[in-house]
């Protein structure tokens, strides 16, 4: 698993997004859409991010598309993490 979309009780109209960032976990802590990860997944460098009904997804789409591609590379076996990366 290198994603997971959405949560618990989450609104019907909004989007989140969990994923594993080994390289960029640390540089993703004071973007607006991205909530802290507490426990066992900050411990292993997964992000949450969360958009609601208002929020402009469109515009964080090719950041999102990298981080699902460094998300797959981290737990992807190796040899299909190369032919990615």
């Amino acid at each position: 698993m290198f994603c997971v979309f959405g949560a618990k009780g989450e609104a019907l109209d909004a989007l989140t997004i969990l994923m594993k960032l080994p390289i960029s976990a640390e540089m993703t802590e004071d973007l607006p859409f991205v909530r802290p990860a507490r426990g066992w997944y900050k411990q292993h460098q997964w992000v949450t991010a969360h958009f609601g009904a208002d929020d402009d997804v469109l515009a964080e789409m090719d950041t999102l598309r990298g981080w699902l591609k460094q998300s797959y590379v981290a737990v992807a076996p190796k040899t299909l993490g190369k032919k990615l990366a």
